[in-house]
């Protein structure tokens, strides 16, 4: 059986793909699309942009049908998934998906776009190494200044995509999963795993990530202007995702 999760950055979507690899009967190979199953040499690590540049050529990304043609002809688990951020589903990927329904969909989401947008922008921030969006052990906090022009158009966008491609996968088997319902500790919350569970037909066994979070529940931690960003989104359909 394949799949494929769709979702947007900063999502939780690592942390599922960890935890589906701990299923006995599942694998979950990363962004497959841009070489997300391919090992980045070492002294990259630290790297994004190189490390995207290498990956792209290492995995012939221009040409993403032979990819997921390749990956529908594989049989080395069960149940083989890979993820897929909504900006790597171009036309030619689309068009595939809406003719192969046999491949089941979780589409993931983040309901507080606001923090999701945060930690977009987090990113590019140094904490103990150049790049780090993921970590096995605390890390320093940090914060940086947002933009409410540019926060309100990316919440916007990203909304939109997720209706777009509900709308487009409607006829595959699917399941929505959402970030802050979705996480248990180090664990999947009993629902989550029981959702995909059923999706994918699989054994119930316990889905685990030895992930930590990085950065604080709270917005003005992170946000150096958030008294400016809370009176701009005051009165906006998205002031409910202010702290």
């Amino acid at each position: 059986m394949k799949g494929i999760i769709i979702t947007s950055q900063r999502s939780g979507s690592n942390f599922l793909r960890h935890c589906l690899n701990s299923h006995p009967q599942v694998r979950c190979d990363g962004e497959l699309l841009i070489g997300g199953f391919i090992e980045p040499p070492r002294f990259l690590a630290d790297r994004r942009l190189s490390t995207k540049i290498y990956l792209y050529i290492a995995a012939g990304a221009w040409r993403p049908v032979r990819i997921l043609e390749n990956f529908c002809a594989r049989n080395d688990a069960p149940v083989l998934v890979f993820k897929s951020m909504y900006n790597q589903l171009n036309n030619k990927v689309c068009n595939f998906l809406t003719h192969h329904t046999d491949i089941r969909v979780i589409h993931l989401r983040r309901e507080n776009l606001l923090k999701q947008y945060v930690s977009k922008m987090l990113l590019g921030a140094k904490r103990e190494r150049r790049w780090q969006p993921h970590t096995t052990k605390k890390v320093p906090g940090v914060s940086i200044h947002i933009s409410p022009t540019a926060a309100i158009k990316e919440m916007q966008r990203v909304r939109n995509q997720f209706l777009e491609f509900e709308q487009l996968l409607s006829h595959h088997h699917r399941i929505e999963l959402v970030y802050e319902t979705m996480i248990n500790g180090q664990s999947l919350s009993n629902e989550a795993a029981e959702k995909i569970c059923e999706l994918f037909q699989l054994n119930p066994a316990p889905m685990h990530c030895d992930f930590v979070k990085i950065n604080p529940n709270e917005l003005e931690l992170m946000v150096k202007n958030y008294d400016e960003l809370a009176s701009a989104l005051r009165g906006t359909e998205f002031e409910q995702f202010l702290d």
